[in-house]
């Protein structure tokens, strides 16, 4: 939806020197990572761990995935996850405070943020909660009764810190961030080596040493702690004050794990003395080249420095994998660093794995081209379907040498997809487009880059429309997935004066504009909809005017010319310019600006009217001269809604909301639901209009439609945050 984008700061440009030139192997080409981490997915459904569904091993397994199936080509692995959640009855596990019992619920939420049912996170929520009001002091020293209440070894900071974070982005609560990070501070001043920049396990390796001298620093132990430190980065605002402290650590971490990595490409059970545990290690090494490629992919890590680490770290993690799908190399349930068989393995280890393929997929699809990074926020606590984000062309264009509108890629991080893009060009005002869903509070990351050439280009299978029919008196008509539109032009004048709109129903998300034209059989709905409302010379569903001294509202005459700016497939952008007419003896002409986006059931509007008048009133509304209907006017909300009985045809939903701003007043008279405002004539008049279909399950009832145009007008008064 136009407008609906704040952009905030242009941000970070992730720059490859030469690495462009740098040949991937074959392990980390696109295709063979999606495959080996199906391999691997499969092979762990069909061989389940016997530990119960919301232990901490299983907390580990779903966090990877989730990622796996956020990018799979198949629904089948959201499926098991739901079979999963649904045998823990979406349930933290039994302990109340130990972080391993929470660890389930980062897939709990990610699963709330696609199926949206609250029941979801309430089990977590009401666990933190209890937490919160119940806060446990004792001090971080490992082994004291009650000890593992708080988070005194450093596993835990993969566990529990996660679902902290998470639940504080999709609720809103700053509560549970400001627990999450006064406990992470505590873990981190009590276990974190300020020379090493490694993780005790706990407070009993502060003292103990490896066979050569060196200090005990376990592989997973601080895998989990790296993985964590990373999921908490992903969730946190990113103006946090905390976000820059974390960072360093981060930082720190990556530094020090490059620097150690041993010669046969993995780290080994203990960090510091891989010569006594000579054998390579699946699960720590898993999370380590999780967090090194995360870090490349955020533009937090130089990559020319650390992508030969991971392209290492990777191909050897591959390696581990035999080949049934196994994964191998997997040190046993333990808290120190063990000797490591070829044929063990375990569910967290598939889970740092998968998580890790997910963030090197990313790094081979882009194969060193220059890519900005854009970070989108969701201010609000609900979810937002078909946001369209826009960006200024020329931004994109500076950022990436060589962008053209025939070679423009977005790729979204949680999917590891490229999405559909549409390039508008429209002068200073060009606007490179793409649309996204997001739940409440979430935060995603895209690139904007060149189309990579290991990827097909995306094509959208939806599309909106619009065009000048002359064929049928100069009619000007437009569509999207949703919902279709027209206007009258000077033709039409014989029968019809009016600049109202007109609606036409629909049943199909394909367009139907130029079928209905051809066929000229509209009236009448053969499954796809049809043209059932009725217009005169009135405003129709949304048109707008000049509100006399009189009490009636004065419009132009039918539209004159048009112009189309943008044709789909995710925005249509038209203009009709109208002849001078006059109010209270001022003249006054207008030029209408009409935009629709895909899966939108409003058009935003701006009319643009030239006169000498400074202000004038000016009014957009509904027609209600009907024999029944229903109307809802509040004004004070910014918004109008009327609800029409057209019989054995259905009920059409009409609205109007307007942004916020302009000083509204509500009228129902002269045959039309009105807000009017006193308008500058140096400025458009901007609101939104458009209608729905009760034949069409999303709207079978008025609440429906009232809800969506308050939820509409909620988003409109709170755009998402584009960070660029």
């Amino acid at each position: 939806m136009k407008n609906m984008i704040l952009i905030v700061l242009m941000l970070v440009l992730v720059t490859t020197g030469c690495m462009g030139a740098r040949p991937m192997p074959e392990a980390m080409q696109p295709d063979q990572i999606k495959t080996v981490m199906g391999k691997v997915a499969d092979w762990q459904i069909a061989n389940p761990s016997k530990h119960h569904p919301a232990d901490w091993t299983h907390g580990a397994l779903y966090a990877g995935m989730t990622a796996w199936a956020q990018m799979a080509d198949t629904d089948d692995y959201y499926q098991a996850l739901l079979k999963y959640a649904e045998t823990c009855n979406w349930q933290p596990h039994k302990r109340i405070y130990h972080a391993d019992d929470h660890c389930v619920g980062q897939m709990y939420i990610e699963m709330y943020k696609k199926y949206r049912d609250p029941k979801m996170i309430a089990g977590i929520q009401e666990r933190f909660d209890y937490i919160l009001a119940n806060q446990p002091s004792l001090e971080l020293k490992f082994g004291i009764k009650g000890g593992q209440d708080r988070w005194n070894w450093c596993d835990a900071l993969f566990m529990a810190p996660p679902v902290w974070a998470k639940l504080a982005r999709v609720t809103g609560e700053q509560k549970y961030l400001d627990y999450m990070l006064k406990e992470w501070q505590a873990t981190t001043d009590y276990l974190f080596d300020k020379d090493e920049h490694l993780y005790y396990r706990d407070s009993r390796y502060f003292e103990q040493r490896e066979a050569n001298g060196k200090k005990v620093f376990w592989s997973r132990g601080n895998g989990w702690s790296y993985g964590g430190l990373v999921r908490v980065l992903e969730e946190l605002p990113e103006d946090h004050p905390a976000r820059p402290g974390l960072i360093e650590q981060y930082r720190l971490m990556s530094a020090k794990l490059m620097a150690i990595l041993p010669e046969d490409g993995m780290w080994h059970s203990s960090l510091l003395d891989p010569v006594s545990f000579p054998t390579k290690e699946a699960s720590g090494s898993g999370f380590h080249c999780y967090g090194l490629a995360w870090g490349i992919n955020q533009g937090y890590l130089d990559e020319k420095t650390y992508l030969p680490t991971v392209m290492k770290a990777w191909t050897t993690l591959v390696s581990c994998v035999h080949e049934d799908g196994m994964l191998g190399y997997v040190q046993p349930i333990g808290a120190d660093p063990r000797q490591v068989k070829p044929e063990q393995t375990e569910v967290y280890g598939v889970g740092s794995f998968l998580l890790a393929g997910s963030e090197v997929y990313k790094i081979a699809v882009r194969q060193g081209m220059r890519a900005k990074k854009v970070v989108v926020s969701n201010p609000l606590l609900a979810f937002r379907d078909s946001e369209t984000i826009e960006l200024p062309w020329s931004d994109a264009v500076k950022a990436v040498p060589g962008l053209n509108k025939n070679n423009v890629a977005v790729f979204e991080f949680k999917t590891n997809r490229l999405l559909t893009t549409q390039v508008v060009e429209d002068g200073k005002n060009s606007k490179l487009l793409w649309q996204i869903n997001l739940a409440p509070g979430e935060k995603k990351y895209y690139w904007i880059m060149k189309q990579p050439e290991n990827l097909a280009r995306p094509e959208s299978t939806l599309t909106t429309f619009g065009r000048y029919v002359p064929e049928r008196m100069d009619d000007f008509a437009w569509e999207n997935d949703k919902i279709a539109f027209r206007m009258y032009g000077k033709a039409l004048e014989v029968e019809t004066v009016s600049s109202g709109i007109d609606v036409w129903c629909k049943r199909v998300d394909y367009p139907v504009v130029n079928k209905f034209y051809e066929t000229g059989d509209y009236h009448e709905d053969h499954g796809e909809g049809g043209d059932f409302y009725k217009v005169g010379n009135t405003l129709g569903c949304g048109g707008a005017g000049v509100y006399g001294k009189d009490g009636q509202v004065h419009m132009s005459r039918n539209f004159r010319k048009s112009k189309v700016v943008a044709n789909g497939p995710i925005r249509t952008i038209f203009e009709l310019s109208y002849d001078p007419w006059t109010v209270d003896g001022v003249e006054l002409s207008e030029v209408k600006r009409v935009s629709i986006d895909l899966g939108s059931n409003l058009n935003r509007i701006e009319s643009h009217y030239q006169t000498i008048a400074d202000h004038l009133t000016l009014a957009a509304g509904i027609v209600t001269d009907k024999k029944t209907g229903e109307s809802i006017l509040t004004p004070q909300d910014g918004w109008i809604a009327y609800w029409e009985d057209l019989g054995k045809i259905g009920r059409v939903g009409c609205g109007v909301v307007f942004p916020q701003g302009p000083e509204l007043t509500g009228i129902n008279a002269a045959g039309h639901l009105l807000l009017t405002s006193t308008h500058p004539m140096d400025t458009p008049l901007s609101y939104y209009a458009g209608a729905c279909w009760n034949k069409v399950k999303e709207f079978d009832n008025l609440t429906k439609w009232l809800d969506y145009l308050k939820a509409f007008k909620q988003k409109i008064d709170h755009p998402v945050q584009v960070e660029m």
